[in-house]
């Protein structure tokens, strides 16, 4: 029979062969997994870290990249990260590094939202423009400043 520490670092690896994880969305999913064994998960988690199979810096390099690669907001980056369990100064380093402008990405999303939009009342057209863009990520203040 194996250890608890071995079935949780079985558990985590199958994780991680799936898809890259933070450390927190780890640990939250082994602890469903392994209510009553917080210790040596942490214990896991941490020898994950020390040979490299679990960087939470990669990970949110990644995950950002993934993101941007739609014209959402910074407000909606940074919940996706929040629920990801990944430090905002980490995602703030990590758009730096992108090269990401949230100027470029509501200038996308504008774009992309007009060729679809067949709406004839203005007042109408630019309501669902700015419902579309505050769903998207993007607030009130960057949304006004373009749609002037």
């Amino acid at each position: 029979m194996k250890s608890t520490y071995d079935q949780i670092w079985e558990s985590a690896l199958r994780k991680l062969e799936i898809r890259s994880h933070s450390k927190a969305e780890l640990l939250r999913k082994l602890s469903e997994k392994f209510p009553d064994d917080r210790g040596t998960i942490l214990t896991a988690l941490e020898e994950m870290e020390r040979v490299q199979l679990l960087n939470d810096r990669r990970f949110t390099e990644e995950y950002v990249h993934h993101l941007i690669q739609k014209p959402i907001g910074r407000f909606k980056i940074m919940m996706e990260c929040r629920k990801r369990g990944l430090d905002q100064d980490m995602v703030e380093q990590a758009l730096l590094n992108a090269d990401w402008s949230e100027e470029k990405a509501i200038e996308e999303a504008i774009a992309e939202k007009e060729r679809v939009l067949h709406e004839n009342d203005e007042r109408k057209r630019r309501q669902k423009l700015v419902n579309f863009l505050k769903n998207r990520g993007f607030v009130d203040s960057t949304i006004f400043r373009k749609l002037r």
